[in-house]
């Protein structure tokens, strides 16, 4: 991670509610996640919809960069049970069903991975 780029807002909350979920071997809708950010930050919850943001570079600028698997992976629409357009980096050239299937094995790859022993410091989200 660059040493002079901005963490986006709510990145921090999102790591760790993401990180919880991943315990329990499951997935959350992203009004489900504004609403768990909201509850560490004491403001009103996010919009849904500008988690993509943080989403992003946890997948981009966290994960990508540590050869971890996506944590953002877990977060998905109410409507489809999936996650959002943006859940591949821009230009990816997955057709709909290679997505689905990334998709799934990444969040296999997120339950099996040990979160707790990454700290929030050594990330950079103190």
């Amino acid at each position: 991670m660059a040493a002079n780029m901005t963490i986006p807002k709510n990145t921090r909350e999102a790591w760790i509610v993401l990180a919880e979920v991943s315990k329990y071997m499951q997935t959350i809708e992203y009004k489900e996640l504004a609403d768990e950010i909201a509850k560490i930050t004491h403001e009103p919850p996010p919009a849904a919809v500008s988690l993509g943001v943080p989403l992003g570079y946890i997948r981009d600028s966290i994960c990508r960069e540590r050869n971890i698997p996506w944590l953002n992976a877990l977060a998905v629409s109410k409507e489809t049970g999936l996650p959002g357009d943006s859940f591949l980096p821009h230009g990816s050239k997955l057709k709909p069903e290679e997505e689905f299937l990334w998709w799934r094995g990444m969040v296999l790859q997120v339950h099996a991975y040990p979160w707790e022993v990454l700290s929030l410091d050594e990330l950079g989200l103190k």
